[in-house]
């Protein structure tokens, strides 16, 4: 669980990804990109990213966190 947490805390992206998704639950890769003001091919770096480490899962057109990624981006708040 710790390497995942460094993992994300170590790219600022990761964590404002991981952070949104926390609280916005579904989006696709438009509006993450849109919302974090960066270009769509880093989102979906980041996305492909964060789905090897089964933190994010996609259904359908949307991106979500999965139950591991909830419970990192949790840790990653009390820091």
């Amino acid at each position: 669980m710790e390497e995942l947490v460094g993992f994300v805390t170590g790219n600022n992206n990761r964590k404002k990804l991981l952070s949104l998704l926390g609280s916005k639950k579904d989006m696709d890769t438009e509006r993450i990109a849109k919302t974090m003001h960066i270009f769509r091919p880093s989102v979906d770096k980041i996305i492909e990213e964060m789905v090897e480490k089964e933190l994010v899962e996609k259904r359908g057109d949307y991106y979500r966190l999965t139950d591991l990624g909830a419970t990192v981006e949790r840790m990653i708040q009390n820091i």
